[in-house]
C-alpha cells in the first residue's frame, strides 16, 4: 500500500481557496451554482489523453466549471470502472485502503467542493436480503465509520463535502426477486437496518473527530419513485420513513423526462424522507438525470428535455443535481475497437469524436449564477404565489407561505453577494421562469423554460445604503422596459409591470437566505 503523499503546494493553495469560497457562500446564504450542478464519471468506454481515466474525467468536470463530481469507490471493481491508463492492482477489499490509492488521492486534492462516493455493501451483494444480523450491521457500520473518519482527518480544513451513498436502492432491494414480486417484511426491515447502520457509522466518526472544516455525509438513494407514487412496495414507501440519513437521493431514470414529473417525484420523496438533523428539510438531491438516444426523443428534443430536467431541479431547490455522465458507459449496438458516436447510447458531456454535447453549454450557462431560495411579500403582506393547477399566473393573494409554490429560486447572474443593481431571474417550484408578458398588460407569469431578456430583472434595494441584500430588506424588481413589478390592489393580487417609479405597490419584502 502506498501511503498518502504530501499535497503539492498548488493543490494546497487550491484547497484553501475552495474552503474560503465555500464558507463565504454559506455565510451569505447563497449557493454557488458550481456547487450544485455536478457530473458523474464512471465506466466510460473511451478516453482522450494519457492521464489515468479517473482523473481525466475529473479534469473535464473542472473544465466545465462544476465543483461537484460523483465517482464510484467499489473494492475489486475499479479496473472496470476506471480502466484507461490505470493499474488498480493489487485488488483492494477495503474502502479505506482504496481511498488511499494515488489515483484517488489526486482526485481528492482537486478543487471540488463536493465529492459523491458510491459505496457498495460490505458483501457487494446486499447482505440485508434475508434480514441484517447484528454482526452484519456492525460490519456495515464499521466500513462507513472508518472511511468517514479517514476523510474527516485527512481533509480537515479543506472546506470539502464528501457524500457516501449507495447505488440505486430499489435495485438493491429487489435483487433476486421475480418480476412483479414484492420485497417481504424481512427484506424491508433488513434494508432499514442497513441504511441506519451506515448512517450510525458516519455519525460516530463525526462525533469522535469533531468540527474540522470538512464534512462527511451519508445519503440513501432510491430509483423507483414512479412505482412509489403509484402506492407500490418500494424503498421510498417502505424503508425511507424509518431511516435517519443525512440526505436522500433520487436516480431519475423511471420518470417521463418532464419537468412536471420530476417536480412531482421530488415532492413525493421529500414527503417520505425524515428531516435531517444536520440539514433540516434541505436534504434532497437529484443523484442522476439525463436521457439516452433510444429513450424516445430525437437529438435536439432529447437535450432540450435534459436541460428542462436541470431547470426543474434548480427551481425545486435540490441540494445537488448530478448529470450522467462525462463519457458514455453503455453500448447501443455491437462494435469493435474504439466506439464511434453511433455505437453508444449517448450518456455524455463529450462524445467519442471529441465534440461537446449540447448539455455542456446548458450546464456551463448556469454556473456563473449564485442561487438563493426566496419568497416575496407585497406591501399588504401577501406572498407571491403560483397556482400549480392554474395557468401560470403569479399573484399576491396568500397570507401564509406554503411549502412549495410561494418559494422561488432566485438566480443572481452576477454571482457573489446579491447587490442592488444585479441582474436576476426567478424560477418557480417546477423550474419555469417568471416573465412579463406585454400582451397581457405587463402581467407576470411562470411559463418560460429559459431565461431570456423577458425573464431577467434588475433588483433594486429600497433606500440602498450599500452592502448586500439580505432577509427582510425592501426591494423592487425592474423589468427590461424600465417599469417595476407591482401588485394591483384592485386586480385580485395580479402582478404587473406598469410604473417607471416604485411606489408602495412596487415595494416588496425580500425573505430568504
Amino acid at each position: 500500500m502506498r501511503l498518502l503523499t504530501p499535497l503539492r503546494r498548488g493543490a494546497l493553495a487550491g484547497l484553501l481557496l475552495l474552503a474560503a469560497t465555500v464558507l463565504s457562500a454559506s455565510a451569505a446564504g447563497a449557493v454557488d451554482a458550481r456547487d450544485v450542478l455536478g457530473v458523474a464519471h464512471a465506466a466510460g468506454r473511451y478516453n482522450f489523453t494519457g492521464e489515468d481515466f479517473l482523473n481525466e474525467g475529473a479534469d473535464r468536470v473542472l473544465e466545465l466549471g462544476s465543483r461537484v463530481i460523483k465517482v464510484f469507490l467499489y473494492p475489486g471493481h475499479m479496473q472496470e470502472l476506471y480502466p484507461f491508463n490505470s493499474d488498480w492492482t493489487p485488488l483492494s477489499a477495503d474502502v479505506v485502503e482504496l481511498a488511499q490509492r494515488p489515483y484517488l488521492q489526486e482526485l481528492f486534492a482537486k478543487p471540488f467542493s463536493t465529492i459523491i462516493l458510491e459505496i457498495t455493501p460490505v458483501t457487494i451483494s446486499p447482505q440485508f436480503l434475508d434480514g441484517l444480523t447484528p454482526e452484519e450491521a456492525a460490519a456495515e457500520r464499521d466500513q462507513m465509520y472508518r472511511l468517514a473518519k479517514y476523510l474527516l482527518t485527512t481533509y480537515a480544513g479543506s472546506g470539502k463535502t464528501f457524500i457516501l451513498q449507495n447505488w440505486e436502492g430499489d435495485h438493491l432491494l429487489r435483487e433476486g426477486l421475480a418480476g412483479g414480486a414484492d420485497p417481504d417484511p424481512v427484506r424491508l426491515q433488513g434494508m432499514i437496518d442497513w441504511w441506519n447502520a451506515r448512517q450510525d457509522g458516519v455519525e460516530q466518526a463525526r462525533q469522535e473527530v469533531g468540527p474540522r472544516g470538512v464534512q462527511v455525509l451519508h445519503a440513501a438513494e432510491v430509483n423507483f419513485l414512479t412505482d412509489a407514487m403509484a402506492g407500490k412496495v418500494t424503498a421510498t414507501n417502505n424503508v425511507i420513513p424509518y431511516t435517519h440519513c443525512d440526505l436522500y437521493s433520487y436516480s431519475s431514470w423511471d420518470l417521463d423526462f418532464t419537468q412536471a414529473e420530476l417536480t412531482r417525484a421530488l415532492d413525493y420523496l421529500q414527503s417520505k424522507a425524515p428531516e435531517s438533523k444536520m440539514l433540516g428539510r434541505s436534504n434532497i438531491y437529484l443523484g442522476e438525470y439525463g436521457m439516452a438516444k433510444d429513450q424516445g426523443a430525437p437529438t435536439g428534443e432529447r437535450f432540450e428535455r435534459i436541460r428542462k430536467l436541470m431547470e426543474a431541479a434548480l427551481g425545486w431547490g435540490v441540494r445537488y443535481a448530478v448529470y450522467w455522465e462525462v463519457y458514455c458507459n453503455e453500448a447501443l449496438q455491437t462494435y469493435t475497437g474504439r466506439p464511434a458516436n453511433q455505437d453508444l447510447r449517448g450518456f455524455w458531456l463529450i462524445r467519442p469524436d471529441g465534440d461537446k454535447a449540447p448539455v455542456w453549454s446548458s450546464l456551463a450557462s448556469q454556473l456563473p449564477a449564485a442561487l438563493h431560495r426566496v419568497s416575496l411579500r407585497s406591501f399588504s403582506n401577501q406572498y407571491f404565489s403560483v397556482d400549480p393547477q392554474g395557468d401560470g399566473a403569479v399573484e399576491a393573494r396568500l397570507w401564509i407561505r406554503g411549502n412549495f409554490w410561494e418559494t422561488f429560486t432566485l438566480k443572481d447572474w452576477n454571482g457573489g453577494a446579491l447587490m442592488s443593481g444585479d441582474e436576476v431571474s426567478l424560477q418557480s417550484h417546477d423550474g419555469l421562469y417568471l416573465s412579463v408578458d406585454p400582451g397581457s398588460g405587463g402581467q407576470l407569469w411562470a411559463r418560460a423554460s429559459t431565461a431570456g431578456p423577458s425573464e431577467r430583472f434588475v433588483i433594486r434595494k429600497i433606500g440602498d445604503t450599500g452592502g448586500p441584500i439580505v432577509n427582510g430588506d425592501s426591494i423592487a424588481l425592474e423589468v427590461r422596459s424600465g417599469r417595476y413589478l407591482g401588485v394591483e390592489v384592485r386586480g385580485h393580487g395580479a402582478i404587473r409591470a406598469l410604473r417607471f417609479t416604485p411606489g408602495p405597490a412596487e415595494v416588496l419584502r425580500y425573505l430568504g437566505d
